[in-house]
């Protein structure tokens, strides 16, 4: 479960939040005392992977990959795809 911060918390310590999501590759919720919502505070890496994982996902890349994966028809030679029609 990650660390979790109030605003006011993470306010007075957020040179050591960014420090220990950095360096530990941890993930730190700073979550609102009212429960109106929150925010994560995440390495960089894993926001790109994120972003990445989501236009994929958007852009209907990951659709064809899962249905490429379930292709049980054989082996197909890469040298003889033609790469423009992919």
């Amino acid at each position: 479960m990650p660390t979790q911060y109030t605003p006011t918390s993470a306010r007075k310590n957020l040179f050591g939040i960014i420090k220990d999501v950095t360096t530990n590759k941890s993930a730190v919720e700073i979550v609102s005392a009212s429960g109106d919502g929150g925010v994560a505070v995440i390495p960089l890496a894993d926001w790109s992977s994120i972003k990445e994982t989501l236009f994929l996902e958007q852009s209907g890349v990951l659709d064809k990959v899962r249905r490429r994966e379930a292709d049980e028809t054989g082996f197909t030679d890469a040298d003889t795809l033609d790469w423009d029609k992919i």
